[in-house]
């Protein structure tokens, strides 16, 4: 029988719902609030819809921008501290937002620090922590974690669109909102996440090496069945695999889909005749915004039953065909077709969760854990910059055609070459290459 080692006080176990917290707050609320909070401001500011995207753009692209630092200060200061800071960045840079935000030079400036705090703050860091505490229920883990992004993007996003019609419609106390969330975040993480397990002298899963070798090759019931590098990659190594070129060409193009179904979706049912301010919450933009993320719960939590069991990219491929189903649907929504309002939300937010989920499994999987946010410094700012550009293209395309119709096409279209490509990435043969 398998030893473990101080299973029953296995602090990686309480470390999950904290980290499900903690990454729920900035995600929740910095990454996934902003789209609701433009359209109040919007009736106030004399921004087109392309102009005020291209603050949100900026914002993704910082996300993925950040990655090139994030190794540097995880190396340094350890996950616990690099999301400490990222919260305390993303507090104070939307605390300016709700006072000098009307200012748009300004408004585009306070962005791109947003963006930098979002991804110092949460997807890397944590996602790290979750590959580092655990190996054999890594999926289960990642999912359940990740989770907590769709669960903040459901209730949070409705928090502050609640917040500002308590307050008039004044678009600052949305920012106010955010800022106060993320410092309370900040002194979360930095009370209670734990960077490493042997920190508490304890083994990832809370198991010996020998019982997680015993475990993976000879599961009671679900033996893994998927594919996990003998070896961790240098990131140099990395980049001369098909594999990693592939998988940010097939993600970037399915989550530039996303970002254009998500980031327009308060706009675009606001045209199709729903209200901002309806009585009935189900017919609120707000509330079938933050359904998208509520239903990514479940493409979250089916990989977490699924990842060690098939292999990550036929994952991500079934999600593709998922979310392009629901960007077509997207364009059908209205008033008069309620079908179609409420069924995108379910296939574009499954397809989300289940290949979101599913990517980070896929690149430490194939390039090993301790390699994990060093690969992530060159995956990471191709594929967010990419998708977070949608928000952006869609607004001007939107401003020149008085619809969506063309972003729809080229965002379905993009979504089915990515679905297509990912197919195509193979574990990468760990010859004659430098390990970390």
């Amino acid at each position: 029988m398998a030893k473990k080692t101080k299973a029953d006080s296995f602090y990686g176990w309480v470390l999950l719902p904290i980290l499900c917290l903690v990454y729920s707050i900035p995600i929740g609320f910095a990454l996934y609030g902003p789209p609701v909070i433009y359209r109040f401001m919007q009736k106030e500011l004399p921004w087109q819809r392309g102009e005020i995207n291209l603050g949100y753009t900026f914002i993704g692209v910082m996300i993925g921008l950040g990655a090139f630092i994030i190794p540097w200060l995880m190396d340094r200061f350890g996950p616990r501290k690099t999301l400490t800071l990222g919260a305390i960045l993303t507090a104070v840079s939307v605390l300016f937002m709700a006072f000098l935000g009307q200012i748009y030079p300004v408004y585009l400036v306070l962005c791109f620090f947003v963006g930098l705090g979002i991804s110092f703050g949460s997807i890397v860091p944590i996602q790290a922590l979750v590959l580092l505490w655990f190996n054999v229920r890594r999926a289960l883990v990642m999912g359940l974690v990740m989770g907590g992004g769709a669960i903040g993007g459901f209730i949070y996003p409705q928090i502050i669109s609640a917040a500002i019609v308590a307050f008039g419609g004044d678009w600052r106390v949305g920012w106010i909102v955010i800022a106060v969330a993320c410092l309370a975040g900040s002194v979360i993480a930095m009370i209670a996440v734990r960077n490493r397990p042997e920190e508490l002298g304890q083994h990832p899963d809370g198991m010996t090496p020998e019982a997680v070798r015993v475990a993976m090759s000879h599961g009671k019931s679900k033996p893994i069945k998927t594919y996990r590098s003998p070896v961790n990659w240098h990131f140099k190594d990395a980049l001369k695999t098909r594999t990693i070129w592939f998988s940010i060409i097939g993600i970037s193009f399915i989550f530039f889909l996303w970002q254009t179904v998500l980031t327009q979706t308060p706009a675009h049912l606001t045209d199709r005749g729903f209200s901002l301010s309806d009585p009935i919450l189900f017919l609120q933009p707000a509330f079938i915004y933050g359904l998208i993320l509520a239903f990514s719960i479940v493409g979250r939590l089916s990989v977490s039953f699924l990842g060690e069991l098939i292999e990550s990219r036929f994952l991500i491929a079934i999600a593709g065909f998922c979310l392009i189903s629901g960007g077509v649907l997207f364009w059908f929504a209205s008033r008069d077709n309620l079908w179609a309002t409420y069924l995108y939300p379910l296939l574009a937010g499954f397809g989300f969760g289940a290949s979101y989920v599913s990517y980070p499994l896929l690149l430490g999987n194939y390039f090993g854990t301790e390699s994990f946010h060093k690969i992530s410094a060159i995956f990471n700012p191709i594929t967010t910059g990419f998708q977070y550009s949608a928000a952006f293209v869609a607004g001007q395309l939107y401003d020149i055609n008085g619809n969506y119709g063309m972003a729809i096409i080229i965002a379905c279209s993009g979504a089915f070459i990515g679905t297509l490509v990912i197919l195509l990435c193979r574990p990468p043969e760990p010859h004659n290459i430098n390990t970390n």
